[in-house]
């Protein structure tokens, strides 16, 4: 059987150490499942074209046994980067991710250069066939209600936790068995 290569998109001011990425890979670490969490550039002051480049240079295995999951600023980025690539994957795991506008306090120029143009919702769909979006309710950098929006305008399944917040190692998120949980269930082991 073809290995399943998962793709972890992190967001603004993280990195491939931070938050429960690391956990993630040791989780999967024995089994067939390769897990990728490129450290995206300049993340305290990202911009949409240096990310999609990134990208593009990092993420060279993609097929349809392929997940890609985005954390923030890293799912806008995900699904950017899927309709460029035009491949059909597996799925798409995004947490607390945001559509169309930043949601969040902190409004840079750069940021918003991963908003400003609309995205083909249709074609997401058709490349993307399974989604699942994750929030928190008290969530306080991207709020539940954005993650909301997301899962509605992608028509994704949604999960909404009671408690984690934006899922980032300062709020003590190291581990996130939920999502490891449905990393399984796309997959099917």
């Amino acid at each position: 059987m073809k290995s399943t290569n998962i793709y972890v998109i992190h967001g603004y001011t993280s990195s491939s150490k931070s938050e429960w990425f690391p956990w993630l890979k040791e989780q999967l670490k024995d089994s067939s499942i390769k897990v990728n969490v490129p450290d995206m550039p300049d993340s305290g002051d990202p911009h949409l074209e240096p990310w999609r480049k990134h990208l593009h240079k990092c993420i060279m295995d993609i097929d349809e046994n392929t997940i890609l999951i985005g954390h923030s600023l890293g799912c806008i980025t995900a699904l950017r980067y899927i309709l460029e690539k035009n491949i059909k994957i597996k799925g798409a795991i995004l947490v607390s991710g945001f559509i169309n506008k930043n949601p969040m306090k902190e409004q840079t120029e750069g940021i918003q250069e991963f908003v400003d143009s609309p995205l083909d919702i249709a074609r997401i769909k058709s490349l993307i066939p399974k989604r699942i979006a994750i929030t928190a309710i008290d969530d306080d950098i991207v709020p539940t209600e954005a993650t909301q929006k997301l899962a509605e305008e992608l028509d994704a399944n949604l999960i909404i936790l009671e408690s984690g917040k934006h899922f980032i190692a300062r709020d003590g998120y190291t581990k996130f068995p939920v999502l490891l949980s449905e990393i399984k269930k796309l997959i099917g082991t």
